[in-house]
């Protein structure tokens, strides 16, 4: 599967306005499905965006009752899902990759960001930066 702290290259992070550090690596999950994740930050506008690589159905996500949808619209060629985590002071983007999923996460509440109407245009514009270089699959 696909990992995120290995599979955005310098030149795919630079397109998202992602800095050149190390990204923080989470630990691996297997439970209750492969899910691989790392942290990201982002010097201008300055926020912090987790990417995940998830095996799980983007349906799992459109059907979580605790996200409100806020727009459902095309990345990369594949059906991306914007939603508020109000729960988790979170934006999330849901790429749709069949039988995957790559999450785009922004919080909100931290410096910079406050609300989810600031969070959620800066995960759909991290989804749509690093759309070109999505992998063929996850």
């Amino acid at each position: 599967m696909f990992h995120p702290c290995d599979g955005f290259d310098p030149d795919a992070r630079a397109a998202a306005g992602i800095d050149d550090g190390e990204p923080v690596k989470f630990e691996d999950r297997e439970i209750p499905y492969q899910d691989w994740a790392c942290s990201f930050d982002s010097d201008d506008p300055y926020f912090g965006v987790v990417v995940s690589s998830a095996a799980k159905l983007l349906s799992k996500t459109e059907n979580d009752a605790r996200l409100t949808l806020v727009e459902d619209t095309p990345v990369g060629g594949h059906r991306t899902l914007l939603h508020d985590f109000p729960g988790g002071l979170q934006c999330l983007a849901s790429v749709d990759f069949d039988t995957a999923v790559l999450e785009i996460m922004v919080m909100y509440k931290q410096v910079g960001v406050e609300t989810a109407d600031e969070a959620c245009p800066l995960a759909l514009k991290v989804a749509q930066d690093v759309g070109p270089y999505f992998p063929e699959h996850l």
